[in-house]
């Protein structure tokens, strides 16, 4: 019981990372709306723009997962384990989001984001200290990994999970009894939540993963001893891999908590990049075969460039932050 209590509390690692950025995102706002150089607000700085809209995307992607997240956590039972993959990839893809967006909003910031009596500068070393307790990225990822087949290849018949978020008592997590069988874990079929959606970007992260399908086929027997012999390929393979499942959990909590379809392909915008950036990595590792290769060059993809969407996301739902929040001295 004590086990399982501590892992449930690990959950809260991706929450914590949620919190403090989102209370980071509003100084670097608030800043740059009220700085004027060269003649203009640093908020029309096209770069500041782009590093304001990801950040932003990044950090409702964060939420919406865990909020997902958390009704699989507590709609668990002996014949539903499915948290057994969103609960690492809480801890581990979320807390490391949270350092990404971080970067992002002090590149804006600056100098000033040193000053002591930020909540900034304060934020830096719980942020910086979430990915790396009990050695985050590279323990959850080799949990992760063990479920590309089931998840990938191996789907089961569940019931729809509606928004969990009643008084309900949350037993199972506490009663979980043995762990045994865990790489035989089933998930519903993740390609019907990405049909839910034929938006530009999702398209395009639809054709990534069918990609990365091939990768793992033409890989076979082979891709065990890769990664067991090299772990930074295991770290890659699971990266994107854990996107495929992010993403998934992206879509069904914007559904439930209806977000609109602008911000959520502007969310796939960054998803498609990084999707092509380890597909990129994982094409120039050495041990790499041909076959392998060949797949991995699918994988990069260019997002849709919609500049409309663009400055409607960034006015609509970030710009109209500005000024409406700010910490007591």
């Amino acid at each position: 019981d004590m086990l399982n209590t501590i892992n449930i509390c690990k959950f809260n690692i991706g929450s914590g990372a949620i919190g403090i950025v989102t209370n980071s995102l509003y100084e670097p706002l608030n800043h740059a709306a009220h700085r004027t150089l060269y003649g203009k607000s640093v908020t029309e700085f096209a770069h500041v723009k782009r590093l304001f809209l990801d950040s932003y995307c990044r950090l409702t992607a964060m939420k919406l997962f865990g909020l997902r997240a958390t009704d699989y956590m507590r709609c668990a039972s002996k014949d539903d384990k499915r948290y057994l993959l969103f609960n690492p990839i809480m801890k581990m893809k979320v807390a490391i989001q949270g350092e990404v967006v971080h970067e992002m909003l002090w590149d804006i910031i600056a100098a000033k984001g040193f000053e002591k009596d930020n909540y900034f500068n304060q934020a830096v070393m719980d942020l910086r200290g979430f990915p790396k307790l009990e050695g985050t990225r590279h323990v959850n990822m080799a949990l992760i990994v063990k479920l590309i087949p089931s998840y990938m290849f191996n789907p089961g018949e569940f019931p729809e999970i509606p928004k969990m978020n009643g008084a309900q008592n949350d037993d199972y997590l506490f009663q979980q009894g043995p762990t045994r069988g865990y790489a035989k874990t089933q998930f519903h079929d993740f390609r019907k939540t990405y049909a839910t959606k034929n938006l530009p970007n999702i398209e395009i992260f639809k054709e990534q993963i069918k990609a990365y399908e091939e990768y793992l086929m033409v890989s076979g027997m082979e891709l065990k001893d890769q990664m067991m012999n090299a772990f930074d390929y295991l770290l890659c393979v699971g990266e994107i891999f854990t996107l495929v499942a992010y993403g998934q959990l992206i879509i069904e909590s914007a559904a439930i908590e209806d977000i609109d379809d602008d911000l959520l392909d502007q969310i796939f915008d960054f998803m498609v990049r990084d999707f092509s950036q380890f597909g990129l990595e994982l094409y120039g590792n050495g041990i790499s075969t041909k076959p392998q290769q060949d797949a991995c060059l699918k994988m990069i993809k260019r997002p849709v460039v919609d500049n409309e969407k663009f400055e409607r996301v960034l006015k609509e739902h970030v710009y109209s932050l500005i000024d409406t929040y700010e910490m007591n001295p």
